[in-house]
């Protein structure tokens, strides 16, 4: 990555033109004695950085990589949660990368380590942490080797395997990820208490928690309703499992629980309120929790819809209940058809699309229709109104 890009006359340039896309952007001519795929590369970087990554995109002396390793990267706001979980004096992130997970934990952390096998992002990511002022010691290593190499101890380890592989596109089994942490958790541990694994969101809680051993606690971390990742921390200390379901940039609370019963009183009637479980909740499916924490009933075995009589603060989208109809076409398309509802479809034999269809239903931003069930009643509509996202 050519230097240059840093100059205040470059930037203010790549700043009048931040939302031109990167294909027209490269073709054109440029004042600056720079390679227009260094310019583009850069500019890239500032259009995904100013809402991913906004302290980066701040820092005028910033460097950025190319496209797909902005994509693998971690956001400022997973990395600051991560960083809020644990603490000490010195930790290490042995997959590296941009460095963004390291930015974050060298709030929590006296002395961090980076570990980044690809040399050109572990360059940028070098040049970086001194823009930011860091004392962060990089290195361009592969982490387990770098870690075998080393006598350090450290109090955290850090590691965000690679999902796509020499041997598939897209691992879903914990033992092809890249670097197997199944296979080297005796390396780990003989320089740490404590380790942190971040896998992608389609890993299933269960088989996780049978591949790995020492699991101490699960974060399951959405931001505005969309599952971004699983953070897996274990520990030599034996401790009761903790998982926490959290949706970032929201004010829901957090859900944590230690172990789900699976037994729950199902609602004789939909109540007054309406509640729709978060991202990081479905992932759990830690329902007899959420009813018991929250003294909310779910609606029906397989809704996955909660309700009560009394507003609570909830991890989810609440809607006040105007009124629930049995499901019958012909009183539905009556009371409805033509009309403007957002819909919402749990546990019902019919798709939000054939709905909207079957219906002409506009789009609305606070009036819902939930096609769903009810224990006792069978198919039912609940029209209600949105009143917290």
């Amino acid at each position: 990555m050519n230097p240059e890009v840093l100059k205040p006359q470059v930037r203010e340039y790549l700043m009048a033109h931040l939302h031109e896309s990167a294909a027209g952007f490269i073709l054109r001519s440029h004042p600056f004695d720079i390679d227009a795929k260094d310019l583009a590369q850069q500019l890239v970087g500032f259009q995904k950085s100013k809402s991913k990554f906004p302290e980066l995109f701040e820092n005028s002396q910033i460097l950025f990589p190319p496209n797909v390793n902005l994509e693998q990267t971690s956001s400022e706001t997973t990395a600051n949660y991560k960083a809020s979980l644990t603490q000490g004096a010195a930790m290490a992130d042995l997959t590296g990368g941009l460095g963004v997970d390291v930015i974050a934990f060298a709030k929590a952390y006296s002395q961090t380590t980076h570990v980044e096998k690809n040399a050109s992002l572990q360059h940028i990511a070098s040049h970086n942490f001194q823009a930011l002022r860091l004392s962060t010691k990089s290195y361009c290593n592969d982490g387990i080797a770098f870690l075998e190499s080393v006598e350090e101890r450290f109090d955290l380890l850090y590691l965000d395997p690679s999902r796509k592989t020499e041997t598939t596109n897209k691992a879903i089994l914990l033992v092809d990820y890249e670097p197997n942490v199944i296979e080297h958790m005796n390396l780990f541990f003989e320089k740490v208490n404590k380790i942190m694994i971040k896998t992608s969101p389609m890993l299933d809680l269960t088989a996780g928690l049978k591949q790995l051993n020492h699991v101490t606690e699960i974060h399951v971390v959405a931001v505005k309703n969309e599952v971004k990742e699983l953070l897996w921390i274990l520990s030599k200390e034996k401790k009761e499992l903790k998982i926490t379901a959290v949706n970032l940039e929201t004010n829901q609370p957090i859900f944590t629980y230690s172990k789900d019963k699976n037994i729950f009183d199902l609602a004789i009637e939909v109540g007054t309120y309406l509640y729709e479980p978060n991202a990081a909740i479905m992932k759990t499916q830690a329902f007899a929790e959420i009813s018991s924490q929250f003294q909310v009933q779910k609606i029906d075995q397989d809704a996955h819809l909660f309700t009560s009589d009394v507003l609570v603060e909830f991890p989810g989208r609440i809607f006040q209940v105007k009124k629930v109809l049995d499901y019958k076409p012909k009183s539905i398309k009556r009371e409805y058809g033509k009309s403007a509802r957002a819909v919402v479809t749990r546990n019902f034999r019919e798709s939000v699309k054939q709905i909207r269809t079957k219906y002409n239903l506009a789009e609305s931003e606070f009036e819902y229709l939930f096609f769903t069930s009810v224990n006792g009643r069978g198919a039912v509509v609940i029209e209600a109104e949105k009143i917290s996202t």
